[in-house]
């Protein structure tokens, strides 16, 4: 009699404890078209190991329930997250940028035409693994049309494509 009394109660510590248990990302709330209207450039951390650029694209855009555990937002496996806005632009872009914990680099950014002319090139010394306000980029020499954003640092590539237009 005892065995049996021992596993109904197995069984149920174990359904218990199942039902508290909060899954990474709700594959219910996926939505890459969400729009946060706030462009507050906060990392976040995902538990699935990737960055947001702030809870609201890591809770709305990702599905994701909470963070990991990192201190300062930018996973460790990203090495640095880089943000731009608005897209499309007219006469500049706002730049953010931020290094995984205690990293820093200097930082390249270039601009490309879609023909592969590098039109724009700054490097930056004072990002490091604290959120900076943004940086502005002048495209007033642009004309209109699509253009490639390339930021290297530490011998990593992220690439992201923008629209230059006029009003």
């Amino acid at each position: 009699m005892k065995p049996v009394i021992w596993a109904i109660g197995l069984f149920l510590s174990t359904n218990a404890s199942a039902q508290t248990w909060i899954q990474c990302i709700d594959s219910n709330r996926i939505n890459p078209n969400y729009r946060c209207n706030d462009p507050t450039f906060d990392p976040v951390c995902g538990c699935d190991n990737v960055t947001y650029r702030n809870g609201c694209e890591m809770y709305n855009v990702g599905g994701v329930n909470y963070p990991s555990n990192t201190s300062n937002g930018v996973c460790s496996n990203d090495y640095f997250y880089s943000f731009f806005y608005p897209n499309p632009c007219t006469d500049r872009i706002q730049f953010n940028m931020q290094f995984s914990d205690q990293s820093s680099a200097p930082v390249t950014l270039q601009i490309f035409s879609v023909y592969g002319n590098l039109l724009f090139s700054r490097t930056f010394t004072n990002i490091t693994s604290s959120p900076l306000p943004p940086i502005p980029i002048p495209l007033t020499d642009l004309k209109t049309g699509m253009y490639t954003l390339v930021v290297q640092a530490g011998g990593i590539y992220k690439i992201s494509k923008f629209v230059k237009h006029t009003l």
